[in-house]
């Protein structure tokens, strides 16, 4: 392997931008001059550690443990050795070798085939690779990484797919998975479209890994499956400790309740789809091309999908990514027809088109989101993000709608979603987000309703508030040593390890009807206002189902984490909720726990509660806890009145917009009859 750099390579090594080198060969520094560039432009990797070490320029802070990973990385290394070294971490992670150079290479070979003995994804790459030349670098990229995976995925992602998933995109299915599973359910990863979901999913330490299941087409003989893509799936699943199950498309999967389908659908720019002859542009034009290869990439996207549907039972869903162009838009009338099949069906809950940009490779190509499941066939919920962004918050809003359509959650506002008459959908066969979506008031009501409704709110929003902190006033204090800035703090992961906080998992709960036991859903910890459950029902789905104790936290980590404390306790949490319970001798106040976990940004979630530093109480708690409630009841307070505001709001917009109901001057003072014409009027 050559030992040089690129530019690019060297902005990697010392983890800076890429114009920050070109500044360096500019500015140099005296008696430390910037490597010369040979012939092709490239830098000895060797000149370069030598120049960042005496400069100490860069945010590396020793890139020569890195360098042999930069240069493994780097466009100049032969894509065969690339695919070798990989094949060795691959080999060094799964047997948990210490040196791959110290291992003769006959060991290696018969370890590998204990590990793998019917050749279904590493042996036969293990033997065709040069061992001999490349386990030292194999092992040096190993060494100086947290793990061999970890070095695995870096040199992956050297040779990005250009159809791959952008990570906000794989993070948000990864979270609706998660959302979507149930207990002793399975995943299934549709032909390895999944694997960086499922994969994401299994490093969350704060989740039960899932049972996953790989679905492929068998091959017709030994040779085609050596050289199936889906050898490279599985031995990434391995690298990563993670155990997989195979089954045949054409078999019966046998899914439980709660079991999560992930597939994405083929595109007819895929190029592994491609005809070669139509692919060239001596032969066609590329108008010609897109019309004759659109029509069997849906046909075989709908025959995907419809395969899918087949394997699903009650309690089943399926996530379906896709192009937007065979998933949501107007096709032709050849085409229509097999996507309104799906919908006369009430299979497809959900459809959402996603911002544009969401593939490694760029572009401007939008992709589809479709959530499939039994449920309400007369209605689909539809959503189109075109010209956003998938930022934290958007992502947030997406996860939210979509599971509270999984779970059939009528009573709340959805962000993005709207529902649609599927009828209509299918009659007018347009695009899937392209109507006039929202729901007309079902049940209607008279002016008159709405007027006395108005003014009782304004009765409420007029009474005054009462203070809660009446009679107390801060002081300063020499308790606490100087300043908020010494606050003492600890991480939640320290915190358990200590005992002296509990994280307790919600339960993933079954649609049940709506009673008076309080429960704590995702989005009621977000909202502060809990649902309610029927007992019985509670019972019969999860018999001896553990309820919270008072002062108990409920918390959430996915997209933006939310907290509240369940002063009252006795109320069930339903997953991805969590309790943490803080013991009597713990040093912590749950509501300043609560406050700060509110205060985190969008994005911490995941699998990243054990780092949340929380504060620590250095006097006393009952004090902490005293002030924190009284302020806890302004903010309840506060919200109570923005509800009603909000109630007032959307009145106002029904009826007085339509001039139903006016705002007539009120006369206190000589309040006087309105007059009554001779017929009563």
């Amino acid at each position: 392997m050559a030992a040089t750099l690129s530019m690019a390579d060297i902005a990697r090594l010392a983890h800076v931008q890429r114009p920050v080198v070109s500044m360096w060969r500019q500015r140099a520094v005296p008696g430390a001059p910037f490597p010369t560039p040979r012939a092709d432009g490239r830098f000895s990797a060797g000149d370069v550690l030598t120049y960042l070490s005496a400069t100490g320029r860069g945010n590396n802070p020793d890139p020569e443990l890195t360098s042999d990973l930069t240069v493994a990385s780097s466009s100049a290394t032969d894509p065969a050795d690339r695919g070798d070294l990989l094949t060795l971490l691959a080999a060094r992670a799964v047997l948990g070798a210490d040196a791959l150079a110290e291992t003769d290479v006959e060991d290696l070979l018969d370890d590998v085939e204990a590990l793998d003995p019917d050749d279904e994804w590493l042996f036969s790459e293990v033997e065709g690779a040069d061992v001999e030349r490349l386990a030292r670098t194999a092992d040096a990229v190993a060494d100086n990484s947290y793990s061999p995976a970890e070095a695995y995925e870096q040199l992956l992602a050297a040779d990005p797919d250009p159809s791959g998933l952008t990570a906000p995109l794989v993070d948000l299915l990864a979270e609706l998975t998660a959302a979507l599973l149930g207990e002793d359910s399975k995943l299934v990863d549709v032909a390895g479209t999944a694997t960086g979901t499922a994969l994401r999913l299994a490093a969350d330490e704060s989740l039960t890994p899932p049972a996953i299941l790989l679905a492929r087409d068998l091959p017709s003989d030994r040779a085609t499956a050596r050289r199936t893509p889906l050898r490279a799936t599985l031995r990434r699943y391995r690298v990563h400790r993670c155990e997989v199950g195979t089954v045949a498309m054409e078999d019966d999967w046998d899914l439980p309740a709660g079991s999560v389908i992930l597939a994405r659908v083929p595109d007819h720019t895929d190029p592994a789809r491609a005809d070669p002859a139509q692919s060239d542009p001596d032969h066609t034009d590329s108008a010609h091309t897109d019309s004759v290869q659109a029509a069997p990439a849906t046909a075989e996207a709908f025959g995907l999908i419809d395969d899918l549907t087949l394997q699903m039972g009650p309690g089943t869903t399926a996530l379906v990514l896709g192009p937007a162009s065979i998933l949501i838009d107007e096709l032709p009338d050849a085409l229509v027809g097999q996507r309104d099949a799906f919908l006369r069906r009430g299979l497809v809950r959900a459809a959402v088109r996603l911002p544009a940009g969401l593939l490694r490779g760029g572009g401007g190509e939008h992709l589809a989101l479709w959530l499939l499941a039994e449920g309400d066939s007369r209605h689909l919920w539809a959503g189109d993000l075109s010209g956003r962004s998938l930022d934290a918050a958007t992502s947030q809003q997406l996860l939210d709608d979509v599971v509270a359509v999984a779970r059939s959650e009528r009573q709340r506002a959805f962000s993005i979603l709207h529902r649609a008459e599927a009828a209509k959908v299918i009659a007018l066969s347009q695009s899937l987000v392209a109507l006039d979506v929202s729901p007309a008031d079902p049940l209607p009501v008279s002016a008159a309703d709405d007027a006395a409704r108005m003014a009782e709110l304004l009765a409420l929003l007029a009474e005054p508030m009462p203070d809660p902190l009446s009679g107390l006033r801060p002081e300063a204090s020499d308790a606490g040593g100087g300043g908020h800035g010494s606050a003492l703090s600890a991480t939640l992961g320290d915190l358990a390890r200590k005992r002296l906080v509990r994280i307790i998992s919600g339960y993933r709960l079954p649609r049940l009807p709506a009673g008076t036991l309080q429960m704590w859903t995702a989005e009621a910890v977000a909202t502060h206002l809990p649902a309610g459950v029927d007992l019985l029902a509670l019972t019969t789905a999860i018999p001896g189902a553990a309820l919270t104790a008072p002062d108990d936290l409920v918390f959430t980590s996915t997209g933006t984490p939310h907290a509240v404390v369940d002063a009252g306790g006795g109320s069930v949490v339903a997953y991805p909720a969590r309790i943490l319970r803080v013991s009597p001798t713990a040093s912590c106040s749950p509501r300043a726990i609560a406050a700060t976990i509110n205060e985190l940004r969008p994005g911490t979630g995941i699998g990243k509660w054990r780092s949340w530093q929380v504060p620590l109480v250095s006097g006393s708690r009952r004090e902490v806890e005293d002030v924190m409630t009284r302020i806890q009841a302004w903010e309840d307070q506060t919200r109570t009145r923005l509800a009603q505001i909000g109630e007032l709001r959307r009145l106002a917009t029904r009826s007085v917009t339509s001039g139903a109901v006016r705002f007539a001057a009120a006369d206190c003072t000589h309040p006087e009859p309105a007059p009554v014409d001779e017929k009563g009027q």
